[in-house]
């Protein structure tokens, strides 16, 4: 099938299949005040022309329209994922990332923080609304913008990557965490806990968003944290890896493969809606096809601007995962 076909193919299917693409998001109670008006440059577009090999129309335009939903803003709503695990998308300030916590057998397991403690102490209200016990627990999936942890009881047990906590020892971030809120456990690459009766299997295949990621997959939920690695605002086929804190656009690639390869039927994101299997694999192919044309362009010797301008028609934002994955690759590694 030429380009041309192919082309008119996927927008004759995407336009059939929009509507129930659109149920992919998570419907928002009635009542409930909806998110401010958003329209980046990466959403409400047409699907790429040429879509990855293993990619459907459909299954693009389900991807797409996780991204359409995104909002910088929108208020903090807390839904039962499965059998009482939790996530709590939005809250008060711009750009709040989602958390997600699980009632356990004489406390609660929270996964992640809101990034102020105004929002985090939201999250807490909303918590006490649902159960009684106390917060008992922490992970901890990354170590940026962790600053709502504050706002949890002192003395908790708090987990996280060992490259997580040294990351935090010596960040000068605005928005650095207390070492009163250091964490207390550290794990490596594989690590199956039981906490307050629940199991929680604490994964790390390598660097993705940070150097210090952590997955957290409930079997008995079928249900995995994806944090940053996993989000909806960014374009199609691009993600955030922040190289300053030791990100590896290979690493999220490998990362993603693994998340995959769980017995999961939820990935909750960092930013915006719940991810299905389908949705993670079709992630996964737009960020590897892209991995694998700037690899064939570096190894051509072209230089970043060259590449650059080999990927124009892909949509980007800050920062370009094109420019991100073409230093990865062209950096000597020490």
């Amino acid at each position: 099938m030429n380009s041309v076909r192919k082309f008119v193919f996927a927008m004759t299917v995407a336009t059939a299949v929009c509507a129930l693409a659109a149920v992919a998001a998570p419907p928002r109670p009635q009542g409930q005040a909806q998110p401010l008006a958003q329209a980046e440059s990466y959403q409400h577009v047409p699907l790429p022309k040429e879509l990855p090999y293993s990619v459907t129309a459909a299954d693009a335009q389900r991807l797409q329209a996780l991204i359409d939903d995104y909002r910088l803003e929108e208020p903090l709503v807390v839904s039962e994922i499965k059998d009482n695990i939790y996530l709590a998308r939005g809250g008060p300030g711009r750009n709040v990332p989602n958390a997600g916590f699980v009632v356990g057998d004489s406390g609660v397991i929270l996964v992640d923080n809101k990034n102020s403690l105004e929002a985090e102490k939201a999250v807490l209200a909303e918590i006490a609304k649902i159960t009684p016990k106390p917060v008992n627990a922490n992970i901890i999936l990354h170590s940026e913008h962790e600053s709502g942890v504050a706002a949890l009881p002192p003395g908790l047990m708090i987990i996280a990557h060992e490259n997580a906590k040294q990351e935090m020892e010596v960040s000068t971030a605005r928005d650095k965490v207390s070492s009163n809120y250091f964490p207390t456990k550290t794990v490596g690459k594989d690590e199956t806990l039981t906490i307050d009766g629940v199991r929680v299997r604490l994964l790390h295949w390598a660097p993705a968003y940070t150097g210090g990621d952590l997955i957290a997959y409930f079997p008995d939920q079928k249900v995995a944290f994806g944090s940053d690695l996993v989000v909806t605002d960014f374009p199609l086929g691009s993600t955030f890896i922040d190289l300053k804190e030791h990100g590896s656009a290979a690493g999220w690639i490998e990362n993603v493969k693994g998340m995959l390869s769980l017995d999961a039927d939820y990935y909750v994101s960092g930013h915006g809606a719940l991810f299905t299997k389908r949705d993670l694999r079709t992630k996964l192919a737009f960020v590897e096809e892209k991995w694998n044309k700037v690899k064939a362009l570096a190894t051509q010797g072209k230089s970043l601007d060259e590449v650059k301008a080999a990927m124009a028609g892909s949509l980007e934002r800050n920062p370009n995962m094109t420019e991100v994955m073409y230093t990865e690759l062209t950096t000597k590694k020490e």
